[in-house]
């Protein structure tokens, strides 16, 4: 898990020009590599701790820049930061956001944090959509999380094909599916991914994922995988019912303990809440369009689950809370759980985050983390 800052701008900087920009702050010494020229990392210049990751430059494709940002326009140089989840975060991200903002200064750019900011509304462009998918699946760490990658190609090419990665990378996603197909998909999540998460880049109606990391050397305690889509079209019958059959061929193949999905006016806004050190957070305060049960969990939830349809089946046990994914208005939703099961969402800063974890869940997900609160 990490804190992802990027910076679009205008200029390219040499690896020289960019530690420049690092060490104009005293309390930073980048560490740098002859061949190839490079910055391997950003430390405290006194004692020689991590503080934080840059990647960078690299010119995106047109089809590559996020959409609706007219403050991006011409700016085509993309630069990443990223602060690792560690006992150091909250001082590391002030120095990489100070960081960031020089280093736009520099390039002519702009910041953009997803973690903290919407994109402005856009300009003279074709009208965003107006509702989006989210897909999420999670699954433990184990013995099988390597395999995760290869799974999703594998329901998304028998059953969505629409939610097939154009390309894929780290920080960018430069490497094209047409070219490497699943195998080097497999490949890539499997030999770069272990510590690192996959961001997917995709074409209409899939407009990003990201794909979280697979060792147990990481600090985040479970996987994710998500998916954000245009909805515009995917809450009509046959599409929806094909996005269906895709999200639960893949819970049952990966092993997701939970999995959502759920169509949302935001695309930054997700089901389920954030977690700050990379730990299970508990279930979605309002019940999505579909939620995917692994059977300890559907032993927790069932008795609760009175509205909506219920199908089971031998790997798990799928909710069904209406007949079509198009969302309800909020004040239109009852409460799906009883509050025991669901995050303590405490930051008035950030709804998203989960400030404790919920109280029931199955054991095996509860956080070994001591940084961890419990609601």
């Amino acid at each position: 898990m990490s804190y992802d800052v990027e910076v679009y701008g205008k200029r390219s900087l040499r690896p020289r020009d960019l530690v420049s920009v690092i060490t104009e702050d005293a309390a930073l010494h980048a560490d740098v590599t002859a061949e190839p020229a490079g910055i391997s990392a950003v430390v405290r210049a006194q004692g020689g701790s991590h503080c934080f990751l840059v990647d960078g430059p690299s010119r995106r494709d047109r089809e590559e820049m996020p959409e609706g940002r007219a403050d991006l326009a011409g700016r085509r140089v993309h630069y990443s930061i990223s602060v690792a989840y560690d006992e150091e975060v909250e001082a590391n991200t002030a120095l990489a956001l100070a960081f960031a903002a020089r280093l736009a200064t520099r390039v002519d750019g702009v910041v953009v944090d997803a973690q903290t900011e919407d994109p402005p509304p856009p300009a003279a462009r074709p009208a965003e959509p107006e509702l989006f998918l989210h897909l999420e699946w999670f699954r433990v760490i184990d013995e099988h999380s390597a395999d995760f990658a290869a799974h999703y190609v594998a329901a998304a090419e028998e059953l969505f094909p629409r939610a097939l990665p154009r390309a894929f990378g780290h920080w960018s996603p430069t490497l094209k599916f047409a070219k490497e197909g699943a195998a080097g998909f497999d490949r890539f999540y499997r030999e770069e991914c272990a510590t690192d998460r996959m961001r997917i880049a995709g074409r209409k109606p899939l407009e990003y994922g990201y794909l979280e990391e697979w060792s147990h050397q990481q600090i985040g305690e479970r996987q994710r995988l998500g998916l954000v889509l245009d909805a515009t079209t995917l809450v009509k019958p046959r599409p929806a019912a094909a996005v269906e059959a895709f999200f639960v061929d893949l819970a049952a193949r990966c092993g997701s303990f939970y999995a959502c999905a759920d169509v949302r006016p935001s695309r930054y806004q997700p089901p389920v809440a954030g977690a700050k050190w990379g730990e299970w957070t508990g279930l979605p305060v309002e019940a999505p369009w579909l939620s995917w049960f692994a059977p300890d969990y559907a032993e927790l939830v069932r008795p609760h689950l009175v509205d909506g349809e219920l199908r089971e089946s031998a790997n798990g046990l799928l909710h069904i809370s209406r007949t079509s994914p198009a969302p309800e208005p909020s004040e239109d939703r009852d409460s799906w759980l009883p509050e025991d099961f669901v995050p303590l969402l405490g930051d008035p800063d950030d709804r998203r985050l989960a400030t404790a974890t919920a109280r029931v869940m199955p054991e095996r997900l509860r956080s070994s983390n001591r940084l961890v609160r419990t609601r």
